[in-house]
């Protein structure tokens, strides 16, 4: 039996805790379970889905930045994946980060997944991922083999 089932929450930092969550809000249909200043900080726990939450620090004085980063550039925890819940829910994620402006919509084809990455209002990179049922990880494409999938 393991002794994990799954992320509970992953937290970030934040230049503007109220655009951060606008942002999850609108894209997501995410909600706000705890939003608190405490010990000269704020933080918030944002439900992204049943048992995922994304617990951001908008902290006085630090410098978050701002911009898009280049992967494997931007620290100890480079971007997060989130599991769309259904390929049509994948889809609707797509449409709605084409429209918030927050990524163009290319989505790529890894074998197992499919993968469209987006920015929060931070500037930091992020994915949504559709598993394929019924198709093993150990199908996963090399990165030279993954596709982009024309979306209409």
């Amino acid at each position: 039996m393991p002794l994990v089932d799954g992320i509970h929450h992953l937290s970030t930092l934040t230049a503007d805790m109220d655009r951060l969550i606008d942002f999850y809000r609108r894209v997501f249909d995410a909600s706000v379970l705890l939003d608190v200043g405490e010990e000269g900080l704020r933080h918030a726990f944002i439900q992204l889905g049943p048992s995922t939450f994304l617990h951001p620090f908008q902290i006085p004085g630090v410098e978050v930045p701002q911009g898009e980063i280049p992967m494997f550039e931007r620290g100890r925890l480079d971007h997060i994946g989130l599991n769309a819940s259904s390929e049509e829910a994948f889809h609707e994620l797509r449409r709605r980060i084409v429209a918030e402006g927050a990524g163009d919509g290319t989505v790529t084809d890894i074998g197992v997944v499919l993968s469209v990455s987006f920015a929060d209002p931070d500037g930091a990179g992020h994915e949504i991922i559709w598993t394929k049922p019924g198709v093993p990880l150990a199908h996963s494409l090399p990165r030279a083999e993954w596709t982009t999938v024309a979306i209409d």
